[in-house]
């Protein structure tokens, strides 16, 4: 367990650090003049390991909120339902050590899968979450990070990247792509929650 979660932590901050995908000092002046008018940007990612394939992404949205404001929110249980995607339940359910440890239960009219994750708030502007796979879990594995960063006066500039590893089979087979959709979509959702969503799909 312990070198899981290590090796969470470790892939996570590469996916914050090191991938020019990740860095929110890629973005080029049009995507910032974008991001100012409300839109979402969204960038997927893809990776095999020797567990399996990866997929997921990164997505990025400016909130009508200070960087304090929406770290609360991201903090909140309460709030993941109308924050993340296709998140029928969500519960904190425990710790360890610093770590909080969150039910999900998410999907639609087709189905739904249930894990745990352990979410840790690093520093005043990270919070990472991973799978924690002690806990029944109907995914392979999960895990990403929320970052706030200031963008001008009182609003914040929202990154959330997330990876996920599914079974071989007919949901990974025919609805990756409509999975990463809809959780590209979540800096739309924290717009929507703190009411300043301007423009977008």
């Amino acid at each position: 367990m312990k070198r899981r979660a290590l090796l969470a932590v470790l892939a996570g901050g590469a996916l914050v650090a090191a991938s020019p995908l990740a860095r929110a000092d890629s973005l080029t002046p049009q995507e910032r003049s974008r991001l100012a008018s409300g839109d979402v940007i969204r960038r997927h990612v893809d990776f095999d390991t020797a567990d399996g394939p990866y997929f997921g992404g990164i997505s990025y949205g400016v909130i009508d909120a200070s960087p304090a404001e929406v770290m609360r929110a991201l903090l909140d249980v309460n709030t993941y339902r109308s924050i993340l995607p296709l998140t029928l339940e969500a519960r904190e359910v425990g710790r360890k050590g610093d770590n909080s440890l969150v039910f999900f239960r998410q999907g639609g009219r087709l189905g739904t899968a249930s894990y745990t994750l352990l979410v840790r708030r690093e520093s005043p502007s990270l919070l990472r979450f991973w799978l924690d796979p002690a806990f029944p879990h109907e995914i392979e594995d999960c895990w990403g990070y929320f970052r706030v960063q200031p963008f001008g006066a009182q609003k914040t500039l929202l990154t959330y990247a997330a990876v996920l590893r599914l079974e071989l089979g007919f949901v990974r087979m025919f609805f990756s792509e409509k999975i990463r959709s809809f959780a590209m979509d979540t800096p739309l959702r924290v717009q929507w929650h703190f009411g300043t969503k301007l423009s977008g799909r």
